[in-house]
């Protein structure tokens, strides 16, 4: 903790430094521009009062107008002149007349200065611009990363957990078997029971390996026509062999329309889709949890909806359930299974297929309901 504070108070004087140079670099330069301005027009009255003074000894009276000078000058009389005017009178024989810059000369000093004025407001706006967008961008990422930080330690902790309670399912039920102290009778239960750990396990391990593949860009799915009802179907029967003391928690409703009909997807990435949300559902699902599957068919695409009347959730959270390690668990229910991967992977793998998942609840305790949106396609 103190080397990040430090770090942090590093960060704040080099930005304070970086901060006081900006600024001290623009007033230098601005008052490189006054003193230009007024050099140059130190440089117009020399030559002005140098002129006049030699018209001054001339033996006739200059006439008005335009001089010729290393600087434009010209002869005027002093009832013409303005009160802001540099004026030399042409001393000592012609005091009533003398010698002054042309306007056309005080013009261009003063464009000049005042492009210089704005070229460097600009260019110091500028630069204090892209100083706040570092520094915001730099902030970003600071929170970011530890934001991630957080997320992974989460993560970190929920697959330990995770592994180490199947793990440890499997590990009693073998010294129970290896100590042939399971009666008959209890012996496919807990064969079941074994089985079903390890299944969840290697959901797990599987979720972790497609997420970092997905997050790479490494995984592609290879999309053609499948048949969607026979697959479902298969689906839920290989999931109902886990559901040994309820198999019917796990339900498949249909009509009839849809006995034929087929999806643009991949059969991997469908089956994982599903494998995903009915895990959810069966989590979230309260204490006596039931899942119902269901397709409808709608304007050349197929909804197949995964749904359970357990916890629920606040529409307003729906977007966040599928943010990456985010965990949508109630405080008060008390569920933080899983790894916050499932719902990601889901609708990751949906986009790919040309597809969507959706997410809605009636609230908090009115069980929840997960689209998965494909295109239909011919058989």
């Amino acid at each position: 903790m103190k080397r990040i504070q430090g770090y942090h108070l590093l960060f704040g004087a080099a930005l304070v430094t970086l901060v006081a140079l900006c600024a001290w670099w623009t007033i230098f330069f601005m008052r490189a521009v006054e003193l230009e301005r007024t050099a140059s027009l130190n440089r117009i009255t020399h030559a002005a009062v140098v002129t006049a003074l030699m018209l001054g000894h001339a033996p006739e009276a200059p006439e008005p107008g335009p001089v010729k000078a290393e600087v434009p000058l010209e002869v005027i009389h002093k009832k013409d002149r303005k009160q802001d005017d540099i004026f030399a009178p042409a001393v000592p024989r012609y005091p009533e007349i003398g010698v002054r810059p042309a306007p056309a000369s005080l013009i261009e000093i003063e464009e000049k200065v005042k492009s210089r004025r704005f070229m460097m407001v600009g260019e110091g706006s500028l630069l204090f611009l892209l100083l706040g967008i570092c520094t915001i961008m730099l902030y970003r990422l600071v929170r970011q990363e530890r934001s991630h930080m957080r997320r992974m330690e989460a993560f970190v902790s929920a697959v330990t957990h995770e592994m180490k309670t199947p793990l440890a399912g499997v590990k009693s039920m073998l010294q129970t078997f290896s100590a042939g102290k399971v009666p008959d009778r209890d012996q496919d239960k807990l064969y079941a029971m074994g089985l079903k750990e390890t299944e969840r396990l290697d959901h797990m391990i599987n979720n972790i390996l497609l997420s970092g593949r997905l997050r790479t860009q490494r995984h592609q799915v290879s999309l053609k026509p499948v048949s969607l009802f026979p697959l479902i179907d298969e689906f839920v029967e290989h999931r109902r062999r886990f559901l040994f003391d309820n198999p019917q928690a796990l339900r498949f409703v249909w009509k009839p329309d849809v006995e034929n009909v087929h999806v643009l997807a991949d059969t991997d990435a469908l089956s994982t889709i599903l494998e995903n949300l009915t895990d959810n559902a069966f989590k979230y699902g309260g204490k006596s949890p039931v899942v119902v599957i269901s397709i409808e068919r709608k304007d050349g695409h197929v909804l197949i909806a995964v749904e359970d009347s357990g916890t629920g959730f606040d529409q307003a959270e729906s977007e966040e359930m599928f943010v990456p390690f985010k965990r949508m668990a109630h405080h008060d229910q008390g569920v933080q299974h899983g790894a916050g991967l499932g719902l990601w992977i889901a609708r990751t793998l949906a986009r790919k297929m040309t597809g969507d998942l959706s997410a809605s609840s009636g609230g908090p305790g009115k069980g929840s309901r997960f689209i998965i949106t494909l295109k239909e396609a011919a058989g």
